[in-house]
């Protein structure tokens, strides 16, 4: 029985991590031309930062609540609902005409991001064994990463050599392949049953990590949502700022797992604080150069920083939503802390952006405050984490 429960299990985790290695390809595709191409229709530093963040807050909105839903009715529902809506947004993307347009897309698709990516992270977390939570994070970041560093190589390539529309083109049809994999293949794993207190309580770890989340989200998110503005500024091509991208994603989610399973031996707090110090450096280093080699070796290393945090913070949560039975719940209220932190981070970025005198003096500006609000988030986490029996009862 046992042996028969490991093999689900790694069924489980394989078909799952093959739907968001093949969806966020999709999503990726986008991520180095959609500033660009924003900017080429008129808007500034704070509407490019609203476009990217408008994504964010509509997941922030719709999360917790798709998170919950899928504990009571099942997770595989949601999922492709989710991706059907995801595969029609990519066409609207090419049928755009003005950055309030992809203000509105973005809302929509955020909102279709909440369908799937918590609820396939909480069947992935539901059957991770005790003490593998982080490893088998690991393997589910590693999958989203992979995905995310091939889609805008692809999507780089697509607009040098055909058109910035073919890329969008591209996304629909991955999003489309994606369903259609998620309909044949995905099992259903019945939500695990919760305790008395569960959904009403967040234990000091859960509440650190939120925090933690949304301060390294803002920091983050600026940064990698202005990183295609300075490779553009310094006369990279779309490729070049494609394969920065990818480097940085790629590096990552090949060390994922190895990064879960190091959390899993050192403890929580070891790792996040290596990947906050390791991440500071790079931000403030970024801005020096204007080499193309050199910015790669920095996007590597700046992977290697995200390995180290993202399996340890996830398989904490993982740990607490088994403990509570409210696993769908608790990756929403993850996942939206990153959307918090996303929604908030572009939007201060663009005014960083525009008070720096945009150009290369405001992108200085842009990654400075992100350095600094990735140190200030692993400080409190630090705070929260090594002193963490203490349960904050939420209504």
């Amino acid at each position: 029985m046992e042996r028969e429960m490991g093999e689900k299990a790694k069924y489980t985790l394989f078909t799952s991590s093959l739907v968001l290695f093949t969806l966020t390809i999709g999503v990726g595709i986008i991520s180095p031309i959609l500033p660009i191409i924003a900017k080429n229709m008129g808007a500034g530093g704070v509407v490019i930062g609203l476009i990217f963040s408008a994504f964010s807050i509509s997941r922030l909105v719709f999360l917790p609540m798709f998170g919950r839903l899928s504990d009571r009715y099942g997770r595989r529902p949601l999922i492709t609902a989710g991706l059907s809506l995801y595969t029609l947004l990519a066409l609207l993307y090419a049928l755009a005409r003005n950055p309030e347009e992809l203000i509105v897309i973005r809302l929509f698709h955020g909102m279709s991001s909440a369908m799937v990516m918590p609820v396939i992270l909480a069947m992935i977390a539901q059957i991770a064994p005790e003490g593998k939570e982080g490893k088998y994070m690991g393997f589910a970041n590693r999958s989203i990463f992979l995905g995310m560093s091939f889609g805008p190589l692809i999507g780089g390539v697509l607009s040098d050599f055909h058109s910035e529309k073919m890329a969008f083109f591209a996304m629909a049809l991955m999003s489309l392949i994606t369903l259609i994999i998620a309909i044949l293949t995905l099992p259903e794993i019945k939500p695990q049953q919760k305790s008395e207190n569960g959904g009403k309580e967040f234990s000091r770890r859960i509440i650190s990590v939120l925090i933690f989340r949304i301060l390294n989200s803002i920091g983050r998110g600026s940064m990698m949502s202005f990183l295609p503005i300075y490779g553009y500024l310094i006369g990279l091509s779309y490729t070049e700022i494609g394969m920065l991208v990818f480097t940085n994603l790629f590096v990552s989610g090949i060390i994922q797992p190895y990064g879960g399973a190091f959390s899993d031996r050192r403890g929580f707090i070891f790792p996040v604080m290596l990947s906050t110090i390791l991440s500071a450096v790079i931000y403030v280093s970024i801005i020096r150069y204007t080499t193309f080699h050199i910015l790669l070796v920095l996007s590597a290393f700046l992977g290697i920083s995200s390995s180290l945090s993202l399996p340890a913070v996830s398989g904490l949560v993982a740990v607490e939503g088994k403990k509570t039975g409210n696993l769908g719940g608790l990756m929403g209220y993850f996942s939206a802390s990153k959307s918090l932190g996303r929604a908030i981070g572009p939007m201060l970025a663009g005014v960083f952006y525009d008070l720096g005198g945009q150009g290369l003096s405001g992108i200085a500006a842009v990654f400075t405050a992100s350095a600094i609000a990735t140190v200030i988030a692993g400080m409190l986490f630090w705070a929260g984490v090594r002193e963490s029996h203490q349960v904050i009862e939420m209504d």
